[in-house]
């Protein structure tokens, strides 16, 4: 299990492996020079089957925490679980059972369900097939293969993120894949993925809601319909088998890897300090499923993708409050006359503009005051109603620029040295000011 900085919320991803019904396996958690405290949560759990070991630099990338977990382990199999997903308890048995078949396997592949962010209707299901050319053409996530050990002495160890055009993982398997070995699928659903590339910011506020709401769904009766259900849904969807490997060539060597730690919020724009009015031009940066970028002449627009609580990224850190103001837009106008949203999970009141309309849509701006974090990003979440969510035969919400004013003390001092530094008299004032800050500053009391 690679992990980085996951802290507690590691703990149901870990527990999906202890419950396990196959109890001959032992756990290596290797963290990717983790700099809170998951050691510690992994080291409480006191269990003889868990070994924890860090890193001392960080790589940036599950392939790296893989290479040194395969070093360290005793196994004659090698599996891996994502530190946000889940294993049903049968899913070693599953594999061991594939594993014993003569002839054996290389992986072996196990049914997997992607969960897009709570709300969303979004679901893939991959890793069940029949063809043995199949992990050429659909990706299969590492929480649902496993591969004998000797794997990795045959096509060599993860590659670097910044050595590859594809994936690490996809790397991984399409080598072994085109190296000629053996695939087979147990044709079972045994895992379920809650993908941190699909979650925008993912990584700035981690949560484990996701994972604990399925973990109970898991130990209550019923599960195997739950399954099942979730099957009909994919493929009247057409979301079953449809996870294919796009030409990889096309793009640069690391590209793919920015993109993807762009949607975790692991890249991030950089951090500046608040001090006069300020304006976030939307870009075409990735943004998971919450937003689709869209240009319109010479600006992006943002349009909500299917998560109903898409967040928003501030890159500005401001010690007070600050007035934040929303240029929004819609086909329809009934969907602008409120908006509900939080701010760094602290919930806000906005106040919304006339709204107005320009050619097809309607604008209006939704203006709210809140405290920014001092030394952080801020993250900005939109609860959207359902008729300012994405539907199958219509566009949602739209966010255009972001506008952004310091309030307080802070904010008024800042405001009044630009008045100042307007006319003759206020260069002459703030001279003054400057020559008795360097007064005081060389001041020395008589003793």
């Amino acid at each position: 299990m690679a992990t980085y900085n996951r802290g507690r919320h590691i703990l149901p991803s870990i527990q999906s492996v202890l419950r396990q019904t196959r109890q001959d396996f032992e756990l290596l958690v290797v963290g990717d020079c983790c700099t809170d405290d998951t050691a510690d949560v992994v080291q409480a759990l006191a269990s003889p089957q868990i070994r924890w070991s860090n890193l001392s630099e960080r790589g940036g990338s599950q392939a790296f925490p893989n290479n040194a977990g395969i070093e360290m382990a005793r196994g004659q199999y090698i599996a891996y679980l994502g530190h946000d997903d889940l294993w049903a308890p049968d899913h070693l048995q599953a594999l061991a059972d594939l594993f014993g078949r003569d002839p054996r396997p290389d992986f072996v592949v196990s049914g997997a369900i992607f969960h897009g962010p709570r709300a969303s209707n979004f679901r893939w299901v991959t890793g069940i097939f029949s063809e043995p050319d199949a992990a050429f053409k659909h990706f299969f996530p590492p929480s649902s293969f496993g591969h004998r050990r000797d794997v990795v002495d045959r096509i060599g160890k993860w590659r670097s993120p910044k050595e590859i055009t594809a994936p690490v993982d996809a790397d991984f398997m399409l080598r072994a894949a085109k190296s000629g070995m053996h695939f087979v699928s147990t044709q079972r659903i045994t895992v379920q993925k809650f993908a941190a590339g699909h979650r925008y910011l993912s990584y700035v506020s981690q949560g484990s809601d996701e994972q604990e709401r399925m973990a109970r769904r898991m130990a209550r009766p019923g599960f195997d319909g739950y399954l099942a259900s979730e099957l009909t849904k994919a493929k009247a969807a057409n979301t079953y088998m449809v996870m294919v490997h796009p030409d990889y060539e096309r793009f640069e060597k690391g590209q793919l890897a920015i993109q993807i730690a762009t949607n975790k919020g692991i890249v991030r724009p950089n951090l500046s300090s608040l001090r006069k009015r300020e304006v976030i031009k939307q870009d075409n940066s990735p943004k998971a499923l919450d937003w689709s970028p869209l240009q319109a002449g010479g600006d992006w627009i943002l349009w909500v993708g299917c998560n109903p609580r898409p967040k928003l990224l501030v890159p500005f850190k401001y010690a007070g409050k600050a007035r934040i103001r929303l240029d929004i837009q819609h086909p329809q106008r009934e969907a602008l006359t409120r908006l509900k949203l939080s701010v760094n999970c602290q919930p806000v009141v906005a106040s919304i503009s006339a709204v107005r309309q320009e050619g097809d849509l309607w604008n209006a701006q939704a203006t709210f005051e809140t405290a920014l974090r001092k030394d952080d990003h801020t993250i900005l979440e939109l609860h959207l109603n359902r008729l300012q969510r994405r539907a199958e035969q219509r566009a949602g919400i739209g966010v255009a620029d972001i506008e952004l004013t310091p309030l307080g003390w802070r904010g008024l001092v800042a405001k009044g040295k630009r008045f100042l530094a307007r006319s003759a008299r206020g260069n002459r004032v703030l001279a003054n000011l400057a020559r008795s800050k360097r007064l005081l500053a060389n001041f020395r009391p008589a003793r």
